[in-house]
């Protein structure tokens, strides 16, 4: 119901192109500026914060100041990676592992072969198969007779339109990438030698083998370390299986202690730095392992966690070995920090009351011998000149007299007073910038018209809105 009222006012809302016209000429509109900064030295004698200052933010503003619950861990990590990279492998098993894959690190035979091709139809019956299969029949016994004319009866002939216009040539290929009646023909074939008809799917084949590439193997020397990386990563495979049950049990039967497992399986204790639950760091910032260390049971009775799963191949468990709870910070620890922020928003609001005069005086005519710099053409894009609030700040001023004046805090921490003594409008719309903006026009305009629809329905009502309601949550 709530879509078949809103629909015909969202589709009618639609920009005309007068309107868009308008609105890329805006969007494309640059000024001519120059600009004077007032320095925030130039306010450091009005500007002073206070012991009671500082600690009156301090009062007003304690979840600022307040450290989050933390926590100091050692933990065990047991690291399929780590695993492989100390795994040791003989020159024997990289030999028979070299012989038993010897596929894998080279290239396999390729052959070239040429077709003619005689098609039938899927859904053929018998009769229109043994057609076709008596015709491919004809051209195999002339090209018995005449092997040299492959090339012309393919042209002339074949029905696969690709190969015919190659002379029937299909390049080269291995095993696996043709049907498997072509394959296993071409494969069984000697070079030159013409054979058919072969059916597959597609039809009847007369084949000709044009030559073979033998299959390459690459030296051991070459691949060598492909070879033992392969190995270090299968024993790990099988090692990091067989210690995971074990490293899970020792965990949690020797809860009191992550020693046993360590030494059990041979890894070492490693110690975490202070944490929070926002703060962990890898490995231990898995939500899980991290929930665990955080539970009121682990940081009373420094118990081992579980072992959790943090990536794939990789196990961690953990125990809190200190922890602290929340605190508040004391106010001469973080009063420097205080103190730099009341400072800066001292100044930043000094020098706009500084500023805001200034362009007063200007409009006025009553403000001389500002040091201006030289004018620059500007558009409504960010840079080092404007930020986003600088640029809205100066193509929001109205232009009807100019010169004319505005301000902006700048990034470099002054106030910045600019002076538009031009506007120079875009000769024709961009038909990029044209295209780019009508989709939020439009949305703008559909938003405006749902909302003026709203506010015609509820007028005079009581209504109340639900917005989780509408979008369906």
């Amino acid at each position: 119901m709530l879509e078949a009222m809103t629909s015909p006012v969202s589709l009618a809302a639609f920009p005309s192109n007068t309107s868009m016209t308008q609105i890329a000429g805006l969007v494309a509109q640059q000024r001519e500026i120059s600009w004077v900064d007032l320095p925030t030295s130039s306010v450091a004698a009005e500007v002073k914060v206070t012991p009671a200052d500082i600690e009156r933010y301090y009062t007003a503003n304690k979840a600022e100041f307040t450290e989050p619950e933390q926590i100091r861990a050692e933990y065990l990590e047991l690291d399929k990676a780590a695993i492989a990279a100390a795994t040791t492998v003989s020159e024997q098993a990289v030999a028979d592992y070299y012989a038993s894959h010897a596929a894998e690190f080279g290239q396999p035979e390729q052959r070239s072969a040429s077709h003619i091709l005689i098609v039938f139809d899927a859904s053929a019956d018998a009769a229109e198969r043994a057609k076709a299969r008596a015709k491919a029949g004809e051209v195999f016994q002339t090209l018995q007779k005449t092997p040299q004319r492959f090339a012309e009866l393919a042209r002339t002939l074949s029905q696969d339109p690709g190969s015919a216009a190659q002379d029937g040539s299909l390049g080269s290929f291995a095993r696996g990438m043709m049907v498997k009646p072509f394959e296993d023909a071409v494969f069984s074939m000697k070079p030159n030698e013409i054979r058919g008809p072969v059916e597959s799917d597609f039809g009847y084949h007369i084949i000709r083998l044009d030559s073979i590439q033998p299959g390459k193997t690459a030296p051991l020397a070459e691949v060598r370390s492909a070879v033992v990386d392969a190995l270090r990563k299968q024993q790990a495979q099988q090692a990091f299986a067989g210690l995971a049950d074990n490293f899970s049990n020792l965990v949690y039967e020797s809860a009191s202690s992550l020693q046993p497992a360590a030494s059990a399986i041979k890894l070492n204790i490693k110690q975490g730095g202070w944490m929070s639950l926002k703060t962990g760091r890898p490995p231990l910032n898995h939500p899980g392992l991290l929930a665990a260390l955080f539970s009121p049971d682990s940081i009373k009775s420094r118990q081992n966690t579980e072992a959790f799963e943090v990536k794939p191949g990789v196990l961690v468990a953990a125990r809190v070995v200190e922890h602290r709870p929340a605190r508040l910070l004391p106010l001469a620890d973080v009063s420097p920090a205080i103190e730099s922020g009341l400072l800066v928003e001292q100044r930043t609001r000094v020098l706009t009351q500084h500023g805001e005069r200034m362009i007063q005086a200007l409009a006025k005519g009553e403000e001389k011998g500002l040091n201006w710099t030289a004018f620059q053409v500007v558009g409504r894009q960010p840079s080092a000149i404007f930020d986003a609030a600088g640029a809205k700040a100066v193509f929001r001023t109205r232009t009807d007299t100019l010169p004319a004046y505005t301000g902006f805090m700048h990034a470099n921490g002054s106030y910045r007073v600019v002076r538009i003594s031009r506007v120079v409008e875009a000769d024709t719309p961009d038909p990029m910038l044209l295209s780019s903006i009508v989709p939020g026009v439009t949305q703008a305009l559909q938003r405006a018209d749902l909302q003026a629809m709203t506010d015609l329905i509820t007028a005079g009502r009581k209504v109340k809105i639900k917005p989780n309601a509408i979008e369906g949550r």
